[in-house]
């Protein structure tokens, strides 16, 4: 009888000892939970307040690099009671526009091709100015697309470029002989069909005069001659020394022999130079010399591509007091290599002026909207897609979470702040 009742009074003294302990368990835990929260909303708070902090410093990089301090002269008079009249220029440039195999297969419809999408959202930052230019670094040749080593593109490539707003090309870069001079020939000839403008090579058809490789374009009243040059060729080995003619490789002498025409010629001149090392923005010394002789020489405006992503740019003064706008890398303005910033583009808004008592236009101001190559991944509709890249994070920033992850988000802005310090050589 003893025993039972000890058992009796053991088992309440377990379940008492049992229920207390599930009561500390539940309290404990109910107070992680609460603390979980609290932590939670807290870091929600937190982010929203770094989101709107980033939000406010995307609406202060203007992009902004020049803007001339001369007063316009509309309606001033000259000695002579003539009155004065400015007439300005808007050029939009772009770097390198390439397509690798995987641009080809995103686009790729049974037997044809469309990209067209690659560009249309940002095609209107293009064709908001009176010429826009680039390097068109492939070929257009009958025969087996390639996107790396050689590169060769379908044709529909080639018509969704000039539909995007791009207006003139060069073709002197450093995979213009890949197909040889024949492919050269055929390449030259689509892009001429496709109602784009060529400079970068000899014996062009727009030009009077067959020895001048570039090209003098008239806007708006201003002659602006364009020439362009590449430091050498992939394939350089491979070819003749009468092959490697047909290219336009950099020399003092050919470039001095096209800016003595260009000055003869034209109101402003702009070199487009492909150079430079590949991935690095890092200016080397045969950037700099190569400049030092252009502005000696009477050049107005270096656009820089090749490296495959941005380099700096700078305003520096020739002996005249002039200044000359270096931009030595623009980025490609499509691609997808898979160099760490080669996602990262920029086209570059220039605006020149010209009074009509003068035989010389100026530079008058430049700025650059970021591009950002967007990959939606293999599933999505539209795999590719050229985006403006500091629109992209403002949404995000602003709570809109459909376009973009939180990852890709915080690496846009990392490199918004990376293209700042890079663009103004900081």
């Amino acid at each position: 009888m003893r025993n039972r009742r000890n058992t009796r009074r053991k088992n309440i003294v377990l379940d008492t000892i049992t229920n207390k302990n599930f009561i500390i368990i539940i309290s404990i835990l109910l107070v992680i939970m609460i603390l979980s929260i609290i932590i939670i909303q807290c870091r929600k708070y937190q982010d929203k307040v770094l989101l709107a902090q980033q939000a406010e410093e995307l609406e202060k990089q203007t992009g902004e690099i020049f803007k001339s301090m001369e007063n316009d002269l509309n309606g001033a008079t000259t000695a002579n009671g003539e009155i004065i009249r400015t007439s300005t220029a808007r050029i939009a440039a772009v770097g390198d526009i390439l397509c690798q195999m995987d641009m080809i297969e995103d686009a790729r419809s049974n037997e044809t091709y469309d990209f067209s999408s690659m560009f249309s959202n940002i095609s209107k930052f293009v064709k908001n100015s009176d010429l826009a230019i680039g390097t068109l670094e492939t070929n257009f040749v009958d025969g087996k697309y390639s996107g790396i080593g050689k590169y060769n593109s379908p044709i529909e490539f080639l018509a969704a470029i000039k539909q995007s707003g791009i207006d003139l090309v060069s073709l002197a870069h450093n995979h213009e002989l890949d197909y040889g001079t024949e492919g050269l020939n055929e390449t030259v000839a689509k892009v001429q069909n496709q109602g784009m403008s060529i400079t970068g090579i000899a014996n062009n058809k727009e030009n009077e005069n067959q020895e001048f490789t570039g090209i003098i374009k008239e806007v708006n009243g201003i002659k602006i001659a364009f020439i362009g040059y590449t430091y050498g060729l992939s394939n350089e080995n491979e070819l003749t020394e009468e092959e490697k003619s047909a290219a336009n490789i950099y020399s003092e002498e050919l470039a001095k022999k096209d800016l003595e025409y260009a000055k003869g010629n034209s109101n402003y001149i702009i070199a487009i130079m492909h150079w430079g090392d590949v991935n690095t923005s890092t200016i080397s010394e045969y950037q700099n010399n190569i400049t030092a002789f252009l502005v000696n020489n009477g050049v107005d405006m270096i656009l820089g591509t090749h490296p495959a992503v941005v380099e700096p740019m700078k305003i520096i003064q020739n002996t005249e007091g002039k200044n000359i706008l270096v931009a030595y890398s623009l980025g490609n303005y499509i691609s997808t290599l898979n160099y760490e910033n080669a996602d990262v583009e920029l086209i570059l808004n220039i605006q020149i002026a010209k009074t009509s008592d003068s035989d010389k236009a100026v530079l008058q101001k430049v700025d650059y909207t970021p591009i950002y190559v967007l990959d939606n991944g293999n599933k999505g509709e539209n795999r590719f897609e050229l985006t403006d890249m500091k629109q992209l994070a403002r949404d995000y920033a602003n709570g809109d979470t459909s376009r973009i992850s939180r990852q890709t988000y915080d690496k846009l802005i990392v490199k918004l702040d990376e293209l700042q310090e890079i663009v103004n050589n900081k």
